[in-house]
């Protein structure tokens, strides 16, 4: 029994004899090299890193923005809030004053006609006398 070594097995690719190379082959052959395919996939994957990195800058900058616009918005009517609050309450003193002017008034005429009824029951008696 007699069996076929595998260098002389015709089945076995690197086995047959060399094909004319072809620019293709010879091409494909150089790219497609360990070192060559993990250097362009080392530059592909720095330059996607570099991409996210820049569009997370991008992102971290616009929210940056947006928290100092809202910040600002927010002090600016924390700011009108406060000056309404002032405003309503002058508006309520001032009118609370006036409603103390006007039962000042009240009070005052109210005694005045106290004093005019009063004299007018004592002048009922002497009346009727």
């Amino acid at each position: 029994m007699t069996s076929a070594s595998p260098a002389s097995n015709p089945s076995n690719p690197k086995d047959q004899p060399a094909a004319k190379a072809t620019p293709w082959t010879a091409w494909r052959r150089r790219w497609l090299e360990p070192i060559v395919v993990v250097t362009i996939i080392i530059a592909l994957a720095t330059t996607l890193a570099t991409g996210v990195m820049a569009e997370f800058r991008s992102v971290k900058t616009d929210i940056q923005t947006s928290e100092a616009r809202l910040h600002e918005e927010i002090q600016t009517s924390e700011i009108r809030l406060r000056e309404e609050i002032q405003a309503s309450e002058a508006r309520q003193n001032k009118r609370t004053d006036e409603l103390k002017t006007d039962i000042r008034a009240m009070n005052e005429r109210l005694d005045a006609m106290n004093e005019r009824l009063g004299r007018v029951l004592e002048t009922l008696p002497a009346a009727k006398a």
